[in-house]
């Protein structure tokens, strides 16, 4: 009843006195938005969080949520030392308290369906830890892979069509879906393994196919497409931080980033590379992004986002001590306020004003009543 009366004062002070915007600390001070008539959004371009009944993501073992916990120093690491800890997964994960988009539209559209829950042993596709298998009850929409490359994106859509379809409570022709992808550091890494295709043609055209079948898959959904970042900088970044990083007789080539990223071994040049490829991978998601744009679907639509940051700037606290190549916990709920912030804000303002700083402090935007998820503005 308080919370009730409260949104209502909110909602009548907003539009008799144009009052900004709450930004808070926690989403659940966020004041509930009134309820939506019968009809519902009228089209992609009209939604509001409450909208979104179910919510997925695909991607690699950053969305996985992989060793995000940091390791006690001095233990031995084992097997099951190497987790997913998916239901803190700044994109899709629903443990109680997370902070991630998931609870954030949780908090609008209480029943909403997909959140990944708890944690389990890390499962890689590449065969360097162990072969994949998705674990629907905990994993739900998360369809994620650790170590997944852009060439893993149609098996996790083949998971989250399947798994859509079949989860209790699920509209799956009518309900509105909000899916994160976000894909590549993988693929910067393996470029230096000559076996591999990292080239940006062949990363675009993966990422697209995967967006392509969404669209004529999955009715009513919006992809919500992140860019990649310059992930040659945590070799810099983590070389003189070998208390840290858990290096082996202070030695920087034994911190556990040398061991998982190719071009992360040799001269300055393997870091050039994934640089280059950074660079041109987000070319191509924009690509992708204005391809959408020009179609004006009323059912679908790919919003973008780049990820400008510079991470020779941030502190070591957003890794995982584990292996200093992971976001750590502090990092995923950093990372799902700033980009559920950005999903009320357009392309020009997310350009002009967004800074990836690290900021402990970060706030949570409100959505008022006339909110809506930016598309295309």
């Amino acid at each position: 009843m308080v919370q009730s009366l409260s949104s209502l004062l909110f909602l009548i002070l907003t539009i008799r006195f144009g009052i900004s915007a709450l930004q808070v600390n926690n989403i659940k001070d966020c004041p509930n938005l009134p309820k939506r008539s019968e009809s519902g959004a009228k089209d992609v371009t009209d939604l509001r969080p409450d909208d979104i009944k179910v919510i997925g993501a695909l991607g690699d073992s950053i969305i996985a949520g992989a060793l995000m916990m940091n390791n006690d120093h001095g233990k031995l690491v084992t097997y099951a030392d190497y987790a997913e800890y998916r239901g803190n997964s700044y994109a899709i994960g629903g443990n109680t308290n997370a902070i991630t988009l998931a609870k954030f539209f949780q908090h609008y559209s209480p029943l909403l369906k997909g959140a990944s829950i708890g944690e389990r042993l890390a499962t890689g596709c590449t065969g360097k830890i162990l072969s994949f298998k998705h674990h629907p009850i905990r994993d739900r929409l998360n369809a994620a892979i650790s170590g997944g490359t852009a060439v893993d994106l149609d098996k996790q859509v083949d998971y989250l069509i399947s798994r859509m379809k079949s989860m209790v409570g699920v509209n799956y022709n009518q309900d509105w879906k909000f899916v994160t992808l976000q894909i590549g550091s993988n693929d910067m890494c393996a470029a230096c393994d000559t076996s591999a295709d990292s080239s940006v043609e062949t990363y675009g055209k993966l990422v697209s196919g995967a967006i392509e079948r969404i669209r004529t898959s999955i009715p009513r959904v919006v992809v919500n497409l992140l860019g990649t970042f310059r992930v040659s900088e945590l070799y810099s970044l983590t070389g003189n931080a070998l208390d840290y990083c858990q290096s082996q007789n202070n030695d920087p080539d034994t911190i556990f980033n040398r061991l998982s990223c190719s071009c992360f071994i040799g001269a300055e040049s393997n870091r050039t590379i994934m640089d280059v490829l950074s660079k041109g991978y987000n070319e191509k998601l924009v690509e992708i992004y204005e391809r959408y744009k020009s179609q004006h679907s009323s059912t679908f639509a790919v919003r973008y986002l780049p990820v400008d940051i510079s991470i020779d700037d941030l502190p070591l606290e957003v890794l995982s001590d584990f292996d200093c190549f992971h976001p750590s916990l502090i990092a995923h709920q950093w990372i799902a306020k700033l980009v559920w912030n950005t999903l009320f804000t357009t392309q020009q303002e997310e350009e002009s004003h967004l800074s990836w700083g690290f900021n402990a402090n970060e706030t949570i935007y409100c959505p008022t009543v006339s909110d809506r998820i930016d598309i295309y503005s």
